[in-house]
């Protein structure tokens, strides 16, 4: 099921939005032209990514650096390990829309 969950114009690149569906904790971010949703919790230490960093089509937990794709959810750096869960993200009628099914991808 698709969610509304911010207008477009709200979302610059580089910049990290939160929202909450289904009792979701969900980043939405914008870089390089591109929309990604994540959860927002680094499987790490379970600390908020909202203050992470984007750049390409990774984001970095701010707290120990820890480096997830945005297109898989896998870990880049350092090494392998826990992914993120990703989820589907569009613009639909001037709104980010993210879908939230049973499992993420």
């Amino acid at each position: 099921m698709w969610h509304p969950v911010f207008k477009e114009e709200e979302l610059t690149s580089g910049k990290i939005l939160c929202t909450n569906i289904v009792d979701k904790k969900i980043l939405v971010m914008r870089s390089e032209g591109k929309l990604y949703s994540c959860g927002a919790m680094c499987p790490h230490q379970g600390v908020s990514m909202v203050d992470g960093w984007v750049f390409d089509d990774e984001i970095t937990c701010p707290e120990h650096s820890w480096v997830f794709s945005l297109r898989d959810g896998s870990l880049t750096w350092p090494g392998s390990g826990p992914r993120i869960p990703i989820y589907p993200i569009r613009i639909s009628d001037g709104f980010i829309e993210v879908e939230i099914s049973t499992k993420p991808l």
